[in-house]
């Protein structure tokens, strides 16, 4: 009989570790009241050591004592400063110590109204910049400068505004001074002896400072030239300046009776000729005859004279 073979032996299959599940059972989570009703607010203040409080307390006595001296401090200032205020060392006791520089048109009373400073005010209570913002506020003072001289004196010095002309706009008449800016009516008392400037419009004169219009800066040429101009020409003389954009200047002069045409360039050239022939009207006896005088020609004058025309 055959032998039945042998049964092979199963191969073990070695059991791999079971996984450990990444996901790891949380506990609950418990829900914090806002207000717990087992436990007081400030207990935790119970759990700190008296020494910690009392430092605590130490420090808000050192808050409080801080607050209250600086406090004191400033009430000290403030009282300080009213009694340096209200005491006579710093006071201007007579009103020769206020030094007023500069004034030659305006007097010393007005300066001193316009400025609202007096003997017995303080001069720590004086501020300069006030007194120098209340005296330009007046028309005939330009700049202001106001500085103090411890401990009993105020210097005031001002730079009075200098006209050259007048601009009459209708029936009125304004000061203008050397920049072109008009500043002031011509008012009772105030003088007068200045040309008058006729023929511009207020339109012309709104420019900004430094920047003057052409026909304003021939006529300020024309001005000094007048000024070394000899009689009856110079600019003393002269009663009216008419100004006309297209046909230039036409002048008048006291003793004339006349109106000049110079044009608009060549003042020199052409008022030295009228000093050539004003002799001879003079001469010749037609100053009451004549009606107008052009010298806006090259080498020579247009006289016009009442009811006719003759070119001498």
């Amino acid at each position: 009989m055959k032998k039945k073979p042998a049964p092979r032996p199963s191969r073990l299959v070695p059991q791999q570790p079971a996984r450990k599940n990444r996901l790891l059972p949380q506990k609950p989570q418990k829900k914090t009241r806002l207000f717990s009703r087992g436990r007081s607010q400030n207990s935790y203040r119970r759990n700190r050591p008296k020494g910690e409080l009392r430092k605590i307390w130490f420090r808000r006595l050192g808050y409080a004592f801080g607050a209250l001296s600086l406090a004191g401090l400033c009430l000290g200032l403030v009282l300080l400063y009213h009694q340096l205020l209200t005491c006579n060392l710093f006071c201007i006791k007579d009103i020769n110590n206020i030094e007023i520089e500069g004034a030659k048109r305006l007097s010393r009373s007005l300066v001193l109204e316009q400025a609202k400073v007096g003997p017995d005010a303080s001069l720590l209570a004086i501020r300069p910049g006030q007194v120098e913002r209340a005296l330009m506020t007046h028309p005939w003072i330009a700049k202001a400068e106001v500085s103090r001289k411890w401990p009993q004196s105020l210097h005031l010095k001002i730079q009075e505004r200098d006209p050259v002309a007048l601009i009459q706009f209708g029936e009125e008449l304004l000061y203008m001074d050397r920049q072109g800016m008009i500043f002031k009516p011509l008012s009772p008392g105030d003088p007068h002896n200045f040309p008058v400037i006729t023929g511009l419009t207020p339109e012309q004169f709104r420019h900004p400072a430094g920047d003057l219009p052409q026909i304003m800066t021939q006529t300020f040429q024309l001005m000094d030239v007048l000024k070394k101009t000899s009689p009856p020409l110079n600019l003393e003389n002269i009663s009216e300046i008419h100004v006309d954009l297209e046909r230039g200047f036409t002048l008048y002069a006291n003793g004339v009776g006349v109106g000049l045409d110079l044009g608009l360039q060549e003042y020199p050239e052409k008022l030295q000729k009228f000093t050539q022939l004003w002799p001879v009207l003079v001469q010749k006896g037609l100053l009451s005859k004549i009606n107008r005088i052009n010298l806006n020609y090259p080498r020579r004058a247009l006289v016009t004279l009442k009811g006719m025309e003759a070119n001498p």
